[in-house]
């Protein structure tokens, strides 16, 4: 059970993993390339052995027909003796050192009658199956001290030997290690020894690479674990153009991400304590005083209720910032789309929003094309985009300024509804990220305009899901423009 945990532990490391499937690949591909080296060694020692035997009947047909011819030679001048026992012991002998092989003349019972004398190895009696009658016959068999051999049986001409004894058979032995000098050994000791170099080579490799790989993977983890436990600052070096090259950038870009909102988050903490705070502090302050008695004549009491009230609605108006982000987020903001007009629709909203306008010294004007088809939205929820727009505009622009709610089509068919402003505008640096949460141009608590960034943030999330886009545009000293495009028939994602 120890070594099954231990090798499941040893298991889990990325680096053992790929150390096992590197080995195991390489002896794979070791085996496979053995067992197919050996397989065409055998093929090929197999054609060898084949031709090999082929060519020692032949040989062993030319000795016989050597023999035949000094066989007649002798019968036919018998005062010249051309062949006795000893001068074919010699020609045997002769003959078999030539092939390397061991040549014996038998009789019908298998006995050896030349060469003579026999060497000790060389059997004096060899089995009758192993003889030829009429034809060639070759065979391997296994003779004792001799092993395993290669025997051809020729039959002997008996009209040739008159007169020489029965020469029944010339018999040619040769060891069947003999027959091929195949150096299939040698060349298989040579193939283990590759391997075992190749193998040997691989486990370095093996380590190098998975040292390689693992080294910037075991930075990334440390990095990553740094980086859980609120060293937002930790990042990793980048080298290369691989996929853990493209890894490390990746997570440097999230640790940059998610630092940003941390940053982000710390700042909208205390921007949202501020901004709750701050009515908070007004309204128990004003109450107290009211409660107490302190307030004197009625003007300064209806003053101090107006403050009561404003500050209720600020503190309302963030709250409901942070409720309707919340739903968003969640996926619980149903929408209710359903025909509108644009023109009416702008009109009554027109008039909602003057008053502040006003109540600050602006101008508020209506700008609407004259041709503005039915579009199908949500109402309260692009009313809601809206009032955001003009609130903002009306909140950074100074008085004597002006604010314009303007609405036409584009050329691509789409509503397109612009709020305008003459204030001071927003730096370049900050335009592009107007839409965060919880980024606020004016970063200082001591600003002027309050707000908790949520604001356009919620506008951003709103039009997307009543499938539309929104974009600023904005040159400091010049004022701003947020327009707002939407289909008229969109699909909705809310």
């Amino acid at each position: 059970m120890r070594l099954q945990g231990g090798g499941k532990h040893l298991f889990r490391s990325l680096r053992a993993r790929f150390l096992f499937h590197f080995l195991a690949l390489t002896a794979l591909s070791l085996l496979i390339f053995g067992s197919l080296f050996a397989y065409f060694i055998w093929r090929e020692n197999r054609r060898l052995l084949d031709q090999a035997r082929s060519e020692l009947v032949e040989q062993a047909k030319e000795m016989a027909d050597d023999l035949m011819t000094a066989l007649s030679l002798s019968r036919r001048y018998p005062e010249a003796s051309f062949l006795n026992l000893e001068r074919l012991a010699q020609l045997l002998r002769l003959e078999g050192k030539l092939i390397n092989a061991l040549s014996l003349v038998v009789d019908r019972e298998g006995t050896v009658i030349a060469p003579r004398p026999l060497a000790p190895r060389v059997p004096r009696r060899l089995d009758a199956d192993l003889l030829a009658e009429a034809e060639a016959k070759a065979q391997e068999t296994e003779i004792p001290r001799l092993g395993k051999v290669m025997v051809v049986s020729l039959p002997l001409d008996q009209q040739a030997q008159e007169g020489q004894g029965e020469y029944f058979n010339l018999v040619v032995i040769k060891g069947t290690g003999e027959l091929v000098a195949s150096p299939a050994s040698t060349l298989t000791r040579y193939l283990a020894l590759a391997g075992l170099v190749a193998l040997v080579v691989s486990v370095v490799l093996a380590l190098y690479l998975s040292n390689y790989v693992t080294r910037p993977l075991h930075r990334l983890s440390q990095a990553a674990w740094d980086l859980a436990h609120g060293d937002l600052d930790r990042r990793v070096e980048v080298s290369g153009d691989d996929e853990i090259a493209r890894l490390a950038e990746h997570f440097n870009y999230m640790a940059e991400r998610i630092a940003r909102s941390a940053r982000l988050q710390k700042e909208f903490v205390a921007n949202v304590s501020h901004e709750i705070r701050t009515p908070l502090t007004s309204i128990e302050g004003f109450s107290q005083a009211l409660l107490d008695g302190v307030v004197e004549g009625e003007e300064d009491r209806k003053r101090y209720l107006e403050i009561i009230l404003r500050e209720s609605g600020r503190l309302k108006r963030v709250l409901s910032q942070l409720l309707s982000l919340s739903r968003i987020d969640a996926g619980a903001w149903v929408l209710h789309p359903a025909p509108l007009s644009p023109r009416a629709f702008l009109q009554g909203l027109a008039e909602k929003l003057r008053p502040r306008a006003e109540e600050r010294g602006l101008e508020f004007s209506l700008d609407l094309a004259e041709v503005l088809p039915e579009v199908e939205t949500d109402s309260d929820a692009l009313e809601q985009v809206l009032t955001n727009l003009v609130d903002n505009a009306v909140k950074f622009t100074p008085p004597g300024g002006k604010v314009t709610l303007s609405a036409d089509l584009i050329p691509g068919g789409d509503l397109r509804i612009q709020v305008r402003d003459t204030g001071k505008g927003i730096p370049p640096e900050d335009l592009e990220r107007v839409f965060e949460r919880f980024f606020r141009v004016e970063r200082s608590r001591s600003q002027d305009h309050g707000g908790s960034g949520l604001g356009l943030a919620l506008c951003r999330e709103l039009v997307t899901l009543l499938g539309g886009r929104i974009s600023a545009w904005s040159e400091p000293g010049r004022g701003s423009v947020f327009t707002v495009d939407l289909p008229l028939r969109p699909l909705f994602r809310g």
